[in-house]
């Protein structure tokens, strides 16, 4: 289940989808009903021009770059409190400057993701609309085809959601892992129906340290590259941490 930080990661995420297409809506697709007479005559494309550079603009400004930023340190801030609080055991102090160095990159990261979402959304709209009026499809048609790429953007900036909280988590889990001395590791999966079959195989991999157990400085082959959990895109798998005792008794267990 998606938790909390999640959640109101996307729902801002959404918010900022709605926003762009209320401004297409009310800008771009009047223009587009406007020029209808003029198509032929290809005298619409200064008109169209004008309204989507006004909306690429309004939406790559500085206010909306800073809007970003502030959603991306909000989130970042929120996921990465989440993590430390369920890394029991492990010393929640240490590699202080490492993740300083990490948490203001996967902001920088995630405020240009933001950032993204309005740009590509609109560069596919540009695209949508002057393709299909130079080709002289009616305006309903034009308006349906927005609608389909209304939903693409939404779903984007879901998995946007998704994708990066498990990336957070997973990754400050490693860094407190292995900054606390902790060699190994258990692949622990989801266990439902989303998980990927190749992270069903590698949690039951044995590499001599038992059942789905790593080490850090060794991570598995996974879908052909060394990957940890929650590195893939929306993996939801868990990296325990397992001390040398126990791998010692997984050893011992295995000889018998």
């Amino acid at each position: 289940m998606p938790t909390q930080t999640e959640i109101a990661y996307n729902r801002k995420l959404q918010q900022i989808v709605k926003l762009v297409r209320a401004d297409i809506d009310a800008e771009l697709v009047p223009a587009i009903k406007q020029s209808v007479p003029e198509y032929v005559a290809d005298s619409w494309s200064d008109v169209i021009a004008a309204v989507l550079e006004r909306l690429v603009a309004r939406w790559t400004s500085p206010f909306a770059r800073k809007q970003a930023r502030d959603i991306a340190g909000s989130f970042v801030s929120d996921a990465s409190t989440r993590a430390m609080r369920q890394s029991v055991g492990i010393d929640l102090y240490g590699g202080n400057d490492q993740l300083v160095d990490y948490l203001k990159a996967a902001a920088d990261q995630n405020a240009a993701l933001i950032t993204s979402i309005p740009a590509q959304y609109l560069e596919q709209v540009s695209n949508i609309v002057t393709g299909n009026m130079r080709a002289g499809m009616r305006p309903s048609y034009i308006e349906q085809t927005l609608v389909k790429q209304f939903g693409i953007t939404s779903r984007r900036a879901k998995l946007i959601a998704t994708d990066q909280f498990g990336k957070i988590q997973g990754e400050i889990n490693k860094i407190r892992q292995v900054n606390s001395g902790i060699r190994y590791f258990r692949w622990v999966t989801a266990h439902d129906e989303r998980v990927r079959p190749s992270h069903v195989a590698v949690a039951k991999r044995d590499v001599g340290y038992g059942p789905g157990v790593f080490r850090w400085d060794d991570l598995p082959i996974v879908d052909g590259v060394p990957t940890f959990c929650g590195q893939p895109v929306r993996c939801r798998c868990v990296a325990v941490p397992v001390t040398q005792a126990q791998v010692e008794r997984n050893r011992k267990a295995a000889k018998k």
